[in-house]
């Protein structure tokens, strides 16, 4: 996969997040949903900052990669339903993958 193709995903994944309180229903949830919101745009908006690079010194890949532990741990601290638990802690830990493979590939 293409640098590029990585950071495409992450910045979808970022648009889902951001999404999300909508599609699940917890726009109710003020803390959840601001926080949702926040972090899945910055999510995006510093995938689609890193497009085409790679490296330890991509500091977009490091936030990002922040960005997808935190989501790991969101719906424990914010108590979201079982499908929304799901994929926020498969999407979490894809977006870590995906960073981390960033950061680790061969510079170009």
């Amino acid at each position: 996969m293409t640098m590029y193709l990585k950071n495409g995903l992450s910045a979808c994944m970022g648009l889902w997040f951001l999404v999300s309180p909508w599609v699940f229903g917890f726009e109710a949830q003020t803390n959840a949903f601001f926080i949702c919101v926040l972090l899945g745009s910055v999510q995006f908006v510093g995938s689609l900052l890193a497009l085409g690079k790679s490296g330890k010194r991509v500091w977009q890949n490091w936030l990002c990669l922040l960005i997808g532990a935190f989501f790991i741990l969101f719906p424990n601290v914010f108590h979201v339903e079982l499908m929304a638990y799901f994929l926020f802690v498969v999407l979490g830990f894809l977006t870590i993958l995906i960073n981390y493979a960033n950061l680790y590939a061969d510079e170009q």
